[in-house]
């Protein structure tokens, strides 16, 4: 998939983004947060509705849950190759909690919300700015976990090639 910056529903203003590794919810005023405010939303081992949001400034790094909150984590799976030892419980619970299956909008069905793999009674929801996976149970949690795909504010930097 390619890359998308992700609007509020509830605070048209406002973007998914990360800063100082935490995801937040913030306005859009410079480049550096066009930057933070662009992911590339991809599709986590074919399985189509299960995603990671990979950073567009931080490649190696997606968003994650831990402890509820969303967090900018490094996460740089074998793309394609078959893991050459099993995968560690440690490991196991990054890959889960990285990954997000991506339903139609909770408040509005032409969005997106964002549903923890390992958790599927919680969403991406935004509480005083701040990102978390919480239970989605009234109007205004559905409203704060609901999102519009975008244009991306910023691309990559092209790869040269020599």
């Amino acid at each position: 998939m390619p890359h998308h910056s992700l609007q509020s529903l509830n605070f048209p203003d406002r973007f998914i983004r990360h800063q100082n590794f935490l995801g937040e919810l913030s306005p859009i005023e410079n480049d550096l947060d066009r930057h933070d405010a662009t992911f590339q939303i991809r599709d986590f081992a074919g399985l189509g509705d299960v995603v990671v949001l990979r950073s567009l400034n931080f490649p190696l790094h997606v968003l994650r849950h831990q402890g509820f909150r969303i967090k900018l984590h490094e996460f740089n799976p074998p793309l394609l190759a078959p893991s050459p030892r099993p995968e560690t419980p440690e490991e196991r619970l990054l890959r889960e909690d990285v990954s997000f299956i991506m339903v139609h909008g909770l408040a509005d069905p032409a969005a997106v919300s964002l549903r923890s793999l390992n958790f599927p009674d919680r969403f991406i929801r935004h509480r005083d700015f701040h990102l978390f996976v919480e239970p989605v149970d009234d109007d205004l949690s559905r409203r704060d976990a609901t999102f519009r795909l975008r244009e991306p504010f910023a691309l990559p930097e092209p790869i040269p090639l020599h």
